[in-house]
């Protein structure tokens, strides 16, 4: 049980299902991941120091988050301080701090609709309710349906600004279930894959991002992480974590299976016709975003994963 627990957290940095290979997670089953990320964020919204408090103030609300590690920061702290098996902490905290300002900016510049692909539960569509932002989120059948049922029981509805996708990935494409639910692809949209793309072939990937650069108006913006290449390839030498947490991913049945150089990436996303906004490293992402009011980092971010902003022309 602990293991598979282990396993399930190692994985926690790559929020949603929509990652994973379909027969990863059994019918009628929840992913692990999903609870586990959710469960990280629900602890960094507990952070004493307000500059580093996770923003995802809904996460606790939405989880059932089963573990041995505390669902209190300060019980918990300690164990997320001991090493790599819950290093995952610290990149979940970063990551979503920075796609919540590419979200708020995004919106500032006229985006009126979001699209989170692998939504598990995520929080943003409840956190930005306000906004007049219409969101979609989309994953699998039994994810979806656990999603709707925990956002009725917190917020006593399901909102009228959030339409829910279920999607059946050996049957249906995304314009399936998107263009039904009111999608329009003549206004600006803001696109989510976070912890994606590392778990899809490049055939998937293609897929997804020729969808989105087709349907999407100009000036939309995707946002999404992924792995570097050599951790793929197996040369995790000198990388934070890199070799236990592709280990316990991979035991969990959720192996990573793409990764890029910089260099690649940022070809690969020109190749389907979008404009590459930045590339953020470990560094880049702890300064922006992990250094707490005492001028220190909050904890080491994992070294191998990176987030891209692109923008459709």
């Amino acid at each position: 049980m602990e293991i598979a627990f282990r396993a399930a957290l190692a994985a926690a940095f790559a929020a949603g299902l929509w990652a994973l290979p379909v027969e990863a997670v059994l019918p009628g089953e929840v992913s692990s991941t999903a609870e586990a990320t959710c469960g990280l964020r629900a602890l960094a919204a507990q952070h004493p120091d307000p500059k580093l408090r996770n923003p995802d103030t809904v996460a606790a609300r939405l989880c059932r988050w089963a573990s041995t590690l505390s669902r209190d920061y300060a019980t918990a702290r300690p164990l997320i301080d001991q090493g790599e098996t819950f290093s995952a902490f610290f990149y979940v905290n970063a990551r979503t701090h920075y796609i919540d300002a590419a979200l708020q900016k995004a919106a500032a510049a006229g985006a009126t609709q979001v699209v989170i692909l692998g939504a598990g539960f995520d929080s943003r569509a409840y956190r930005f309710g306000e906004s007049q932002l219409r969101f979609f989120e989309v994953d699998l059948p039994a994810t979806i349906e656990a999603k709707k049922t925990r956002v009725v029981e917190a917020f006593g509805r399901l909102p009228q600004h959030v339409r829910y996708a279920s999607i059946d990935f050996n049957a249906q494409k995304l314009e399936d279930v998107l263009m039904p639910l009111g999608y329009d692809r003549k206004q600006r949209s803001f696109f989510l894959l976070e912890g994606v793309v590392m778990y899809v072939a490049e055939a998937g990937n293609a897929a997804t991002f020729d969808f989105i650069r087709s349907h999407a108006a100009p000036g939309s913006v995707l946002v999404y992480d992924y792995v570097l290449k050599r951790v793929i390839q197996g040369d995790t030498k000198g990388l934070y974590a890199a070799a236990y947490v592709s280990f316990a991913v991979e035991r969990q049945g959720e192996p990573f299976v793409s990764g890029w150089t910089a260099a690649e990436a940022a070809a690969w996303a020109r190749k389907f016709g979008f404009v590459v906004v930045e590339d953020i490293d470990s560094k880049a992402l702890t300064r922006r975003h992990l250094i707490g009011t005492n001028g220190k980092p909050d904890g080491p971010v994992h070294d191998w994963l990176r987030l891209m902003q692109l923008r459709v022309p």
